[in-house]
């Protein structure tokens, strides 16, 4: 039977990084509101869902939360020895792939909600066009 002792450490260690890491975390989604905002007032406004912008928001999610990642094993690992260091690994590498996985996923969310979009309200407009679909100017 292992050490119960060593694993509650090994959990105050995990909780006292993961708030430090989510501190760092949620500047980085403070910094990542404008984009997101950005391509909110698109889907409203447009009526579609840019893939360029998608992409962007996407890859800040996965290097912020690669890095939340990291940090957090880094610290538990910090003072992990044997059994405790070796599944701290396997959760981090298994945690790294979910997250690849679900954003991965995530790229077909702009092709469907713009054949959803275009279905509810028709093509897409630019904002170049009145809401009519004449051309602005």
């Amino acid at each position: 039977m292992p050490d119960s002792g060593r694993f509650s450490e090994l959990g105050e260690q995990g909780s006292r990084a993961v708030l430090e890491a989510a501190a760092v975390l949620e500047r980085e989604l403070a910094d990542g509101l404008t984009d997101a905002k950005a391509a909110g007032d698109r889907v409203t406004g447009e009526h579609r869902v840019d893939q360029q912008e998608f992409d962007k928001l996407v890859r800040r999610v996965s290097e912020n939360t690669h890095q939340l990642i990291d940090a957090v094993s880094a610290r538990v690992l910090g003072n992990a020895t044997g059994d405790a260091a070796e599944h701290t690994q396997k959760l981090t590498t298994s945690a790294h792939d979910i997250i690849d996985l679900l954003l991965g996923l995530s790229s077909l969310a702009p092709g469907l909600a713009n054949q959803g979009l275009a279905a509810a309200f028709g093509a897409p407009r630019t904002t170049a066009q009145e809401p009519d679909g004449r051309q602005e100017g």
